[in-house]
């Protein structure tokens, strides 16, 4: 336990240093949506305070999704998805499509996310994947219901090693949730793969949707993920990236 702590720590510090080398000041501001699943606050809430870099404010949904709207991008940076919400209004719908396809914000999707929307195919195409309730068919291939177990040891493998938000990185393992036959979009950029036989095989990816960068990350079920120092540093890279500030 106190060599992880260190290892945090260090990743932390190293991350300080190169914002400093590359003269980055600014803050990344972050909206972070959660709701519809019940997760360990008070930890997660925890990791996004000691992100070193970011200051981030918190939307719940449904409550606050009027929050997403043309306009958001003058005051964040990047949308963080940790909610599994079932539905936002028709109209919520449009206003966050138009916020991400025309005027342009960073999109990072986590964990359960995946499932949120079930009725929304645009979320499917903004996200480029989804998780299943029921037997779908999605253009025209037929999927069955997807499968989630909870406390895996998975094994990642990084599978671009050139990209901006795995670049530099090694394979690693990490304790976590697994999700197993969910539908991914054949437009995605993968980043991480796993051999986890319960689970997809890719479980990172990349995207555009209209003028915004999108990044999918599979990982961050409870505090055992969020722990990992690998989890923190592709959550950061991630939220970069999709900032335009890579």
């Amino acid at each position: 336990m106190r060599a992880m702590k260190l290892i945090r720590a260090l990743c932390v510090a190293v991350l300080a240093v190169e914002l400093a080398a590359a003269g980055e000041t600014k803050p990344l501001r972050v909206l972070l949506t959660y709701g519809g699943h019940k997760f360990q606050e008070k930890e997660f809430f925890a990791v996004w305070d000691s992100l070193p870099g970011v200051t981030w404010a918190k939307c719940e949904l449904p409550r606050q999704a009027d929050m997403l709207k043309p306009g958001l991008e003058k005051e964040f940076d990047v949308i963080v998805l940790y909610d599994m919400v079932r539905q936002i209004t028709p109209e919520q719908q449009t206003a966050f499509a138009e916020l991400l396809k025309n005027r342009g914000i960073g999109l990072v999707a986590t964990h359960h996310s995946l499932a949120s929307h079930t009725n929304w195919p645009e979320y499917t195409q903004i996200i480029g994947g989804k998780y299943l309730f029921q037997p779908t068919v999605i253009d025209g291939k037929e999927y069955p219901r997807s499968t989630f177990s909870h406390d895996q040891e998975l094994r990642v493998t990084v599978a671009d090693k050139q990209h901006p938000i795995t670049r530099g990185l090694a394979d690693f393992t990490l304790h976590d949730e697994t999700y197993g036959g969910f539908y991914v979009a054949p437009d995605v950029h993968v980043l991480l793969t796993t051999d986890h036989p319960k689970c997809n095989r890719e479980i990172a990816w990349t995207k555009q949707y209209g003028k915004s960068r999108v990044c999918y990350l599979m990982f961050g079920h409870d505090n055992q993920a969020w722990q990992n120092p690998n989890y923190k540093e592709l959550l950061l890279r991630a939220i970069r990236w999709c900032a335009r500030r890579d």
